[in-house]
C-alpha cells in the first residue's frame, strides 16, 4: 500500500497559498495519483482524465507557480515529488524486504510447528498480576500450601487432593460412580 504525503510546509508555502482551490486540489490529487501509480511524479497528458477531480485548466497555473515542471510536449513532473514522496525504487525495496520477512517468518513457523490452528502443548503461562513469591506460600488461603509450584515459571505442577470432610471440599460434594466430584 502506498501513502502520499502532503507536507506541512504546504501551510506556509506561498506557491500553494496563492493557488485557486481548484489548482490546489488538482496538485494534491495528481500527487496522490502519481504515488499510487508509481510514476515518480511524471504526469502525462493522457493521464489527466484518469486523475480524479483534476481540472486540466489549472495546469498553466501549476506550471507558473513552479509546482509542475514541463517535461517534453505532453508531460509534466511534480516539482517537489522526489523530496516529498516515496519513489518507485524505494517502494520496490520495501516490498522486497516485506516479502523476505514474510518468507522468513513462514519458515520459522513451519520449523517450530507453531502454525495457526496447530496443536498447543498447553504450556503458555497465564497472566501474572504481581511478583512470584519464591518458596513462600500465600497466607490465609486454605489448601494452597500443598501446591507444587515451579519457582522459575510459577507453573503449578501438582494439585492437592481434597477429600470431603478434610476441610478442602464442602460436605455437599460427593464422588460419583465415574470418580468425579459432584454436588450432592
Amino acid at each position: 500500500m502506498a501513502d502520499a504525503r502532503v507536507p506541512e510546509r504546504y501551510l506556509n508555502d506561498r506557491r500553494i497559498l496563492r493557488l485557486s482551490p481548484a489548482a490546489r486540489s488538482s496538485l494534491i490529487m495528481a500527487t496522490v495519483w502519481a504515488v499510487s501509480n508509481r510514476t515518480d511524479g511524471l504526469i502525462e497528458r493522457d493521464d489527466i482524465p484518469l486523475i480524479p477531480t483534476f481540472d486540466q485548466s489549472t495546469v498553466d497555473a501549476l506550471v507558473s507557480a513552479g509546482l509542475l515542471t514541463v517535461s517534453g510536449a505532453d508531460a509534466w513532473i511534480i516539482t517537489d515529488y522526489e523530496r516529498d514522496q516515496t519513489s518507485r525504487a524505494e517502494f520496490e525495496v520495501l516490498e522486497n524486504m516485506r516479502r523476505r520477512e514474510r518468507t522468513k517468518k513462514r519458515r520459522q513457523r513451519s520449523k517450530e510447528g507453531d502454525s495457526p490452528g496447530g496443536h498447543s502443548p498447553g504450556t503458555v503461562p497465564g497472566d501474572s498480576t504481581g511478583k512470584a513469591r519464591q518458596g513462600q506460600a500465600r497466607q490465609g488461603r486454605q489448601g494452597e500450601e500443598d501446591l507444587a509450584v515451579n519457582a522459575e515459571t510459577a507453573e503449578i505442577t501438582d494439585w492437592p487432593t481434597a477429600v470431603p470432610g478434610s476441610g478442602g471440599l464442602p460436605e455437599s460434594w460427593v464422588e460419583s460412580d465415574t470418580g468425579e466430584w459432584v454436588r450432592a
